[in-house]
């Protein structure tokens, strides 16, 4: 049955896995392509020109990407009950649209079928139409995704779902051209097959029901109950991931580079932890490969979000606040670790743009920037030698376009304009008759004038949201760089970032998903809380503000309180109770993707939090949760990227490190200095008062309970879970007790 039209019409990922999604092969048979009958052009509301000019049901919403498609002639409505009671009322499927603001295929759809009169009558009349935006209802985008895949249908964005009234998927895939040729179906060739098969055959969401019943059985623990979470397993993971790297260019896989970042955070905390070679190998090739590659902005700094070819080469120019942030902090703390300048370099730079680009007043920051463009696709990016010319001079620009790959052919795919790349070092060299010093010197000197040429080009739309769970991104990094390099700048934007969302996104215990322009985007989910609560616990490490670690207990007894569940010793992605209900299955957030998965993130918030709390009820849930979920590293490694780093900060046992003392104090600093460069995977820093923490936070962190500077003189305490070696007041003694962590030697100072 609908076997063979998945099979027919199986379509490659749009906006996340392909450069350009396959078209589906062909129609099932007896579909035509033509003769419409009267009743498919009659409108039975509105007509089309009418929604054009009033608008659909978006028009009302705050979320950028819905507004885009509020005067669409499809009568399109946000994910709801007034949506939902009509496809039942009326008994007609659902056609369930998921995109987000940025995605470049998300737009094409748009322009040729959804600003389409005779698909848009043909919606109107045979379809409840909803259009929901995956950044605002990640809920929705995870259930139905892997309902899809799990259908046949390929996935990616636009996600394209057709549901029964009650919500049960019976066919589904990605993009869709409008016109379809050869043996390729159009879009509305698909919509009359599939409204005839709902109207003619019987039990049609049979198979729905049952991918419905898998999902939900999966998220259930094994049946031997805990795993014990070893360095053997985590071995294993990586074992697995090696099978994918790419060994010449760096990263998994050899079509399209995405710089996954959790796994290159993972292989990071391995390469820390292991000194395994293999994979050191593979992660410095794959940040040098990156940081050279067009998937790098090198007027701005911060990277694309991936690139269509296996070279790093062209990118699909769309950048978000989630691959930014981590980025840079796995560039600095690769280059830390490592003892590479350049990497350090490619981290600030990521965050010098987050902070002059994408912070708002408010203190938040935004998601991300279009992937389209006004002037063409990548052109506001991309340069011809004449421009360059234009802005250097000639020799200046001849030297610049051989750095950087700019060539009077360009690229085929963006009608022969070029994506600065930087050519292999010893490239350069030969073909400059440069230094590597003196090149380095040329581009300090030339790229920056180069920037306000491309600043006056129309730029990519922006998506203005400002998402708690992202922000929460923003916070970790800036503020873990912050403390690393001792950089106010980084902690400041941190501090902003955090007050902004304890202060805005924060009401009644409840984190909403964010705001856009002042309106609440709703109730948040887990993700927007865990991130949040962990980028917290690194802000307190940098700036030693108890606030943060009082706002980070509010958020764990939210999660405890609102997600938990007990019996499958996991978190769910939504609340038991709110606005979110609706959806047909509530399920668990433990897929990491390009970001972390709410529940791995959630887990080891709870570890951190219930370690420095003394709290081992808390610190057990968050345990709990991650050996519940070992077993998804070995099986699916690519999915498990922030699992591994949460598993790996469990087998390193790491230590709390508390110092209390007169920040102003040179011993104090003394002591600081031993903790400053450490990593949260070894070591959980608090900074105190000489006097020690307040009642208050004592009420809630009574391992903080007489943590105060001895006889007179600032003093640490290195402790496990409440358990601690003794206090010391010698810089000396405190570095063999963190030594006993295994802090690598190249994070000392």
């Amino acid at each position: 049955m609908w076997a063979r039209l998945i099979a027919i019409a199986l379509l490659l990922n749009a906006c996340s896995n392909e450069d350009e999604p396959r078209r589906p092969a062909r129609l099932a048979e007896g579909t035509s392509a033509g003769d419409d009958s009267p009743r498919e052009h009659r409108s039975v509301m509105r007509s089309t020109a009418e929604i054009r000019r009033e608008g659909n049901h978006l028009a009302d919403q705050p979320s950028p990407y819905l507004l885009q498609h509020a005067h669409n002639p499809v009568d399109w409505f946000p994910w709801g009950e007034e949506a939902l009671e009509k496809a039942r009322r009326e008994d007609k499927p659902i056609f369930l649209s998921i995109g987000y603001s940025t995605c470049h295929w998300c737009h094409v759809m748009e322009e040729e079928s959804f600003e389409d009169d005779e698909v848009a009558r043909y919606l109107n009349e045979h379809f409840v139409s909803i259009k929901v935006d995956r950044e605002q209802r990640p809920d929705i985008d995870a259930l139905y995704i892997e309902a899809v895949r799990r259908l046949g249908g390929s996935t990616g964005w636009p996600l394209t779902v057709f549901l029964t009234p009650d919500g049960v998927p019976f066919y589904g895939g990605t993009y869709f051209p409008r016109h379809g040729g050869g043996r390729r179906p159009g879009f509305l060739d698909v919509l009359r097959e599939v409204q005839r098969r709902f109207t003619e055959e019987e039990n049609v969401a049979a198979q729905g029901r049952q991918i419905f019943e898998a999902i939900e059985r999966s998220a259930r623990p094994p049946s031997s109950g805990e795993r014990a979470v070893s360095p053997a397993a985590i071995d294993a993971a990586f074992a697995r991931l090696a099978g994918a790297r790419d060994g010449e260019l760096g990263g998994f896989g050899r079509r399209q580079k995405f710089p996954n970042a959790p796994l290159l955070l993972a292989e990071l905390r391995y390469v820390e932890r292991t000194e395994n070679a293999a994979a050191r190998s593979h992660l410095v090739l794959t940040l040098e490969e990156a940081m050279r590659g067009g998937i790098r902005d090198h007027l701005a700094g911060t990277f694309h979000r991936y690139a269509v070819d296996r070279r790093w080469h062209v990118p699909h120019f769309e950048k978000t606040l989630y691959d930014n942030a981590q980025l840079a902090q796995v560039y600095v703390g690769a280059g830390r670790l490592l003892g590479r300048a350049d990497f350090v370099a490619v981290g600030r730079a990521i965050l010098d743009d987050l902070i002059a680009q994408w912070q708002q007043e408010d203190g938040g920051f935004v998601v991300g920037f279009d992937a389209d463009d006004p002037g063409g696709e990548g052109f506001y990016y991309t340069w011809t030698p004449a421009e360059l010319e234009a802005v250097l001079g000639a020799e200046d620009a001849r030297r610049f376009a051989t750095l950087f790959g700019v060539t009077a052919g360009g690229e085929r795919l963006l009608e022969g304009r070029s994506v600065l790349h930087r050519i292999p070092d010893a490239q350069a060299e030969a073909r400059l008759g440069m230094s590597g010093a003196e090149i380095e010197a040329f581009v300090a000197r030339t790229a920056p004038r180069l920037r306000p040429v491309r600043d006056r080009r129309a730029p990519p739309a922006i998506d203005d949201k400002e998402l708690a769970s992202w922000n929460g991104l923003a916070i970790i990094a800036l503020a873990n760089v912050g403390r690393w390099l001792e950089e106010p700048r980084y902690v400041q934007a941190a501090q902003r970032a955090a007050r902004f969302v304890m202060e805005w996104l924060f009401e009644d215990g409840v984190m909403l998903r964010g705001r856009r322009q002042g309106d609440s985007l709703g109730e948040g989910f887990l993700d927007d809380h865990a991130l949040p609560l962990l980028g917290l616990l690194r802000l307190h490490a940098a700036d030693g503000d108890p606030r943060w670690l009082g706002d980070a207990h509010r958020l764990g007894r939210a999660i405890i309180d609102r997600f938990h569940d007990a019996e499958l010793a996991t978190f769910h992605q939504s609340a038991r109770q709110g606005e979110l209900a609706g959806l047909p299955l509530r399920r668990p957030d433990l897929d990491d993707g390009v970001l972390p998965s709410g529940g791995n993130a959630a887990a080891l918030a709870l570890v951190e939090l219930g370690a420095i709390a003394g709290d081992r009820t808390m610190h057990g849930l968050g345990e709990r949760a991650a050996r519940a979920a070992a077993p998804r590293a070995v099986e699916s490694p690519f999915g498990s990227g922030f699992l591994l780093v949460v598993l790996d900060h469990l087998v390193g046992q790491s230590r709390e490190a508390v110092v209390a003392g007169d920040p102003a104090d040179p011993r104090t600093r003394a002591l600081w200095a031993e903790i400053r460069p450490t990593t949260p995977a070894r070591v959980l820093p608090v900074r105190l008062p000489a006097s020690g923490a307040p009642d208050s936070l004592v009420e809630r962190f009574g391992a903080l309970r007489g943590k105060v500077a001895l006889d007179g003189a600032p003093t640490a305490y290195v402790c496990q879970i409440g358990s601690c070696e003794l206090p010391t007041s010698d810089p000396a003694v405190l570095r063999e007790q963190l030594d006993a962590v295994g802090i690598p030697r190249a994070l000392r100072r």
